[in-house]
């Protein structure tokens, strides 16, 4: 196999003799600030590749299009392979985190009765920034993610990239498949208790323009609640709130991801060693 490309919590690998299908193999490593955070996580590997085939499964039982295809092993699964669309696409049930500076007028708790959804661009050196359709100008205009919009304007997207939206159409229909997504995973961690608060997915095209979810969907995806208390929180926002990584923060993290990962086995009621099945 030859290495496609490298990022920080994961490696793509081409199989030979096969173009359109990859090897995703995640590494045991946690990241923030755009990649300045950076520690290792014993295990986190297996954890996120367990936590990702079962929501992808899951998504193939409700006709969701992903790239997923089958587990290969604790830290590895065959996908169909993808052209990324470089944009970050968030979904939002509870107001909370980097919502609350972009919309200072909203109280941090406050529930969307209909889901919430930002695309973010991304790009490391500008942050991520907002992206925000003009209708007018049939355009994405920029905004900084810190900053509340009115101040946060940066300015209008220029780019050739082809797989980045270039109508109302393909935006709605990008901000349709993350809702499906989201109201899918949400109702799978309710049956266990736990409230998703806003989940992170990104998209890409297989060979023949479909669009399809692809990356992972792992423990750093998403926030979740124990309970809906935010003081249970089980995610990724626990290891960015850590101000200094201890024995001890490192082994609750372990638990975190262990913990969810077991949770995630549930929600098509099988076992893990069904968990291999090939998808079509």
């Amino acid at each position: 196999m030859k290495k496609i490309a490298e990022g920080k919590t994961k490696i793509i690998w081409s199989i030979p003799g096969v173009e359109d299908k990859v090897i995703i193999e995640n590494k045991p490593f946690l990241t923030a600030g755009d990649g300045v955070k950076r520690d290792f996580l014993e295990e986190k590997e297996i954890y996120a590749t367990k936590t990702t085939c079962n929501c992808f499964l899951l998504l193939k039982t409700k006709r969701i299009p992903t790239h997923f295809i089958e587990k290969i092993d604790e830290k590895r699964f065959k996908a169909i392979k993808l052209q990324m669309i470089p944009i970050e696409l968030v979904a939002r049930r509870i107001a909370t985190g980097s919502y609350l500076k972009r919309h200072p007028e909203v109280k941090e708790g406050e529930v969307f009765k209909d889901l919430v959804v930002e695309f973010f661009l991304k790009d490391d050196a500008r942050h991520d920034p907002l992206m925000i359709w003009n209708k007018n100008s049939n355009n994405f205009e920029l905004y900084d993610t810190k900053k509340p919009l009115k101040e946060g304007y940066i300015g209008k997207l220029f780019s050739d990239n082809l797989l980045i939206p270039k109508s109302l159409e393909e935006v709605n229909y990008l901000i349709t498949l993350t809702k499906k997504v989201f109201i899918i995973l949400e109702k799978a961690w309710r049956n266990e208790n736990v409230t998703l608060v806003d989940l992170k997915i990104e998209c890409g095209k297989d060979k023949n323009g479909v669009i399809r979810v692809g990356d992972v969907i792992d423990n750093d995806s998403w926030r979740i609640w124990l309970g809906g208390d935010k003081s249970q929180m089980k995610d990724k926002q626990v290891y960015r709130d850590l101000k200094k990584m201890t024995p001890e923060a490192r082994e609750n993290l372990k638990r975190n991801y262990a913990w969810v990962a077991e949770k995630t086995e549930k929600f098509l009621g099988q076992s893990p060693k069904n968990q291999n099945k090939k998808v079509a």
